[in-house]
């Protein structure tokens, strides 16, 4: 049923194959000609309703096209309207085109913590910037996905696709991107029911496959009455066939055009075992021939669904080599509708769950509850199941379930509430944290939570590092509330718990008081149980405490001891780090980003300045990826300042820039103002270097608003809801701006955006 990914949830395989053609092809020549006009033309939407042949036109493109040296594929549903998911699917098409790049992101995608913005993609576009040969990806039903972060995302891959790649969309109707902005700029060909429209030369040809038959004399009416449209035909096709079969003529009636009725021609041609079995294997959103004899209790599906796809009745193989099919969705909603026994579908919904969970497919065992309608026991399955979501790293899947089921469920039970507030926090949906938690504390009481003494311990600790609304004293309460609760060494709730609180400590610069809980969590055997980012996480940390001078920052020397035993950790984590790190690139960051920063300060205090400066670079650009505002703050602070020994002050007003941006993003902190200020004193104040500017790359629409805003005073947060774009997605414009306008700080873009007339 599927593909396993670097330890991912299961792929359909299916979904990554260019559909098969149908029993009947016409060749659309006129429409495969336009296609292949648009060449040089990187961004293709074609957009109609159901039944138009978008998928079919596409994948009939991509099998004769001689403009492209390979074609990714991937087909959407619902099941992946989540980031993650989405990008997951987009790197493993992409494999074929750019293997090493695709086993980075998908290495990448892997890590909860990250967004797909801040490493996966970014290694996607890198790879594809390097392709001498022309490629393209086909995106097909993507209005199925309505995450607004998948669009953005989406919107910025299209912005920096390079010369010679192509992604083609099909949709349902004119997709959530910068259509008009992509067609003002000649980025976008656009193919609507107008071109799609059958000719009567097409229907004809089309007709007269199915029917195998000439085609019927009342040709003209069928395609005025269907205006073109493909299923239309197809339906009225096969009824023309199975009337003949029937009666020895072809007969009609009339023509008929709404599809609940073409349907009841063309089951009427059928025998009453495939009617049936048509009937009530479309309660499965997908079909196999194990899981059709399980949910309909009969044998002998399996030869069912291979002559359904043989007729040509809007049948699918989705993944070829484990023979699983689905009902084209137009012909799946009108057999349920002649089924019309709700009942009897709810009842076949949840023996597939039951055979799903059987399988050990738990995913798709919840998805069948919901859509079955039993929301409880989805509910309870699900709130049993986090554990295998994690494992398999599908955190974001395991929220966007949650989210399916509502609130009211997870008032029902705080497990389930606390188990979606971890995931909303671990996935950066952290304004749902707080809701999450206050359904917990609300819920009846006597649940516990696996690996925690008590729920409340679990609570208090999620409090602590996503849930303290900006209070910076808040996170050390809640932290050592649970460091109270979570008392059983065994468990991993107890060194959660002191992670929390010493991660709290140090975020509030209380240095010398985080040792204490960070030693206690990283000596716990627990600890080697943990995944190896969230090992090194802890490591990381702990190293960072142990790297803080104890006098006056930053001319001070580390007491002896302490640096003893920051060596000893580094070395006792350098091989599993580098391990890390050369797997996961820039989404190592929550494990990896604060190892380098103390190893860039131990540099520094053994007389070694250059490589303490590549350590603090490294350090700089992984914090930005993941780690607390203060935290990205105080080692930004730390690379100023170094940068300036260096004699770069340029580049050290760019690094305290970004370390004020931090902290505008969370709450303050006296510590990591006080030490911004003492880097800012050294490097001084300036806007831009003076240096002539020439505009070597134009900036896109988007960089020019993301260059405007900056000009106020807005944090980048601020920026994206002004923009209604996430912070990650205003990072990644802002990054490539920077680029572009040869500056490293925000000051330094306004300044030439303004000698260069663009703000």
């Amino acid at each position: 049923m599927s593909d396993q990914v670097r330890g991912r949830g299961p792929l359909l395989a299916g979904k990554l194959v260019r559909p098969a053609a149908p029993a009947v092809l016409v060749e659309r020549l006129r429409l495969l000609d336009l296609l292949d006009a648009a060449a040089d033309v990187p961004v293709t939407v074609v957009a109609a309703a159901a039944g138009w042949g978008k998928s079919t036109l596409l994948s009939s493109w991509a099998s004769t096209t001689t403009t492209l040296a390979s074609t990714a594929w991937v087909s959407f549903d619902r099941a992946d309207d989540e980031p993650s998911r989405f990008w997951t699917y987009v790197a493993t098409a992409l494999r074929t085109v750019v293997p090493t790049a695709s086993a980075g992101a998908l290495a990448a995608l892997a890590v909860p913590q990250v967004d797909p913005l801040d490493a996966a993609v970014p290694e996607l576009l890198n790879a594809l910037a390097g392709l001498t040969d022309r490629h393209a990806l086909v995106l097909d039903d993507l209005h199925e996905l309505g995450a607004r972060q998948i669009h953005e995302g989406l919107e910025l891959f299209l912005d920096y696709l390079p010369v010679g790649f192509r992604v083609l969309v099909a949709s349902r109707g004119e997709p959530p991107l910068p259509v008009a902005r992509l067609r003002a700029r000649g980025r976008l060909v656009e193919l609507g029911p107008d071109d799609l429209r059958f000719t009567r030369g097409e229907a004809s040809t089309l007709i007269a496959g199915v029917t195998q038959a000439a085609p019927p004399t009342g040709l003209d009416d069928i395609v005025a009455a269907t205006q073109g449209w493909a299923v239309g035909l197809v339906l009225e096709a096969l009824s023309l066939r199975d009337r003949r079969g029937r009666d020895g003529a072809a007969r009609r009636s009339g023509v008929h055009h709404a599809v609940d009725y073409l349907l009841s021609e063309v089951l009427a041609g059928q025998s009453v075992d495939r009617r049936t079995f048509l009937l009530q294997s479309a309660a499965l959103a997908r079909m196999s021939g194990s899981l059709c004899d399980w949910v309909l209790e009969r044998d002998g599906s399996v030869e069912h669904l291979r002559d359904l796809d043989r007729a040509g009745l809007f049948t699918t193989v989705v993944d070829e080599d484990e023979e699983w099919y689905q009902y084209h969705p137009l012909f799946r909603a009108a057999l349920l509708q002649k089924l019309s026994d709700p009942e009897r579908v709810v009842q076949l919904q949840r023996r597939a769950s039951d055979w799903y969970a059987a399988q050990g497919f738990v995913e798709e065992a919840v998805r069948a509850l919901l859509e079955s309608g039993d929301r409880a026991g989805a509910a309870r399955l699900l709130s049993a199941s986090a554990a295998e979501f994690l494992r398999v790293g599908s955190v974001g899947t395991y929220l966007q379930l949650g989210e399916q089921l509502g609130e009211e469920m997870a008032a029902r039970s705080p497990a389930l509430a606390l188990s979606l507030a971890w995931a909303a926090g671990s996935t950066g949906r952290l304004h749902r944290v707080p809701r999450y938690l206050e359904l917990a504390d609300a819920g009846p009481d006597g649940e516990s939570t696996p690996g925690f003494v008590s729920l409340r311990g679990a609570a208090a600790a999620l409090r602590s590092v996503y849930g303290a609304d900006g209070d910076p004293d808040a996170p050390v309460t809640y932290a050592r509330e649970a460091v109270a609760l979570e008392i059983d060494r065994t468990l991993p709730g107890w060194v959660v718990a002191r992670v929390a609180l010493g991660g709290a400590l140090l975020a509030r610069g209380d240095t010398v008081e985080a040792l204490g809980p960070l030693e206690e969590a990283w000596g716990s055997p627990a600890t080697a149980l943990l995944p190896a980012v969230s090992r090194l996480e802890i490591a990381g940390l702990l190293a960072w405490a142990l790297a803080q001078p104890a006098g006056d920052w930053p001319d001070t020397d580390l007491d002896p001891q302490q640096q003893a035993r920051l060596r000893n950790l580094l070395t006792t984590t350098s091989a599993e780090a580098q391990a890390t790190e050369g797997a996961l690139g820039d989404a190592a960051a929550p494990g990896v980003g604060l190892l380098h920063a103390a190893g860039g300060q131990l540099h520094l205090v053994s007389g070694r300045p250059g490589p303490a400066l590549t350590e603090l670079r490294r350090a700089g650009d992984l914090v930005a990826v993941h780690a607390h505002p203060a935290l990205v703050s105080l080692v930004l602070a730390t690379l100023a300042v170094v940068e300036v020994a260096h004699g770069d002050k340029r580049t050290a007003r760019g690094a305290i820039e970004r370390a004020r941006a931090a902290l505008a993003d969370g709450p303050v902190v006296p510590v990591a103002s006080a030490r911004l200020e003492a880097a800012e004193a050294r490097a001084g104040r300036s806007a831009a270097d003076g240096a002539q500017r020439v505009l070597g790359e134009q900036l896109t629409d988007r960089e020019l608003s993301v260059l405007r805003a900056l000009r106020g005073p807005l944090t980048q947060r601020e920026i994206g809801r002004e923009l209604h774009l996430s912070v990650n997605t205003v990072k990644g414009y802002t990054k490539s701006l920077y680029r572009k306008l040869d500056v490293v700080s925000r000051s330094e873009a306004v300044a030439v955006g303004r000698e260069l007339n663009l703000c």
